[in-house]
């Protein structure tokens, strides 16, 4: 199915929403982000941008490799599927690999993502390394909300464990404590879950100019032109609900689509959520993880503005 026409159904299925008078459209599942070859290449351009380098990928990085002797010790031994949710191009899970070179594990790497064209680029950028320890690979295309299945599916006899990399502060685009119930069901006691996760400090109401940079609009805008928006049709911004930091988009013109024999009607003045990040507190993230996992250790980093969350079931 294309793109179009998931965001349409979609759109029918949810319908607009009121807020202070004013109607929101949802879109704001993450898996529409990487779901064509332009998402894909503007999320990769966004991974490069230097500020969100410095900010999630080189902050996770850094954290991996100081928690190195606290992640070996917490997998300890025996064969594993290490699964790699929503794998980007696959260079913090070679990070990951690293830290267990010299131990006596044997890994199945498989990256899983809603992109073919991702997963693809991390299995090669993993394979190229010929990491002694990784002995087996596979893949699955797959949505987020579809991960406890992947999990299930990939246990057998020759590797009975799993270990699931929840980088990236992909957590932040669902609601924490329905996520966390599935995967926790999917997983069997040893299992190890890592998050990296951005956190908050003081006021809720933070960090709302990082999203309004302009590599997260570059990023989302060719959502807006699936549905038939042209740049100047639309304007961005980023809210805060009380609860979450929304990416929208204001239309500025009336536009009617229609799928299926059904009209959706759009009018100025509406907005349309492309993407929603939750943010929580450190001890509301380790009390959430606490609910579905028996063994849990939060790793903040020395601003307290970003964690490692080491859950095991």
């Amino acid at each position: 199915m294309e793109l179009k026409e998931e965001l349409l159904k979609y759109l029918v299925k949810e319908g607009p929403s009121l807020k202070d008078g004013n109607r929101v459209w949802d879109i704001g599942s993450r898996k529409f982000l990487y779901m064509n070859p332009e998402l894909v290449e503007k999320f990769l351009a966004m991974r490069n941008h230097d500020r969100y380098k410095e900010l999630v990928i080189n902050k996770e990085i850094e954290m991996l490799k100081e928690s190195k002797d606290f992640l070996v010790d917490s997998i300890g031994k025996g064969n594993f599927n290490l699964i790699d949710l929503g794998c980007g191009d696959g260079q913090k899970a070679k990070v990951f690999i690293e830290l267990l070179n010299d131990c006596q594990n044997q890994i199945k790497f498989c990256p899983v993502s809603v992109s073919e064209e991702l997963v693809n680029l991390t299995l090669e950028n993993v394979k190229k390394e010929n990491f002694p320890c990784v002995k087996d690979y596979t893949s699955k295309i797959a949505c987020f909300q579809d991960a406890d299945g992947v999990i299930s599916e990939l246990r057998n006899s020759e590797y009975q464990g799993n270990v699931v990399l929840l980088l990236g502060s992909i957590l932040a685009s669902f609601d924490v404590n329905d996520y966390l119930f599935k995967l926790s069901n999917s997983m069997f006691p040893g299992d190890i879950l890592i998050i990296g996760n951005g956190i908050r400090k003081g006021e809720r109401l933070v960090n709302l100019e990082t999203y309004k940079h302009p590599v997260f609009k570059d990023w989302t805008l060719p959502l807006m032109k699936e549905l038939g928006f042209k740049e100047n049709e639309v304007e961005y911004d980023v809210k805060f609900n009380h609860v979450r930091i929304e990416l929208v988009y204001k239309l500025k013109v009336d536009k009617e689509v229609e799928i299926e024999g059904k009209k959706i009607s759009f009018k100025a003045g509406d907005d349309i959520m492309v993407a929603k990040i939750y943010k929580y507190f450190s001890e509301e993230l380790e009390k959430f993880c606490k609910f579905y996992f028996s063994d849990v250790k939060l790793l903040p980093d020395s601003e307290n503005e970003y964690a490692l969350v080491v859950c095991k079931k």
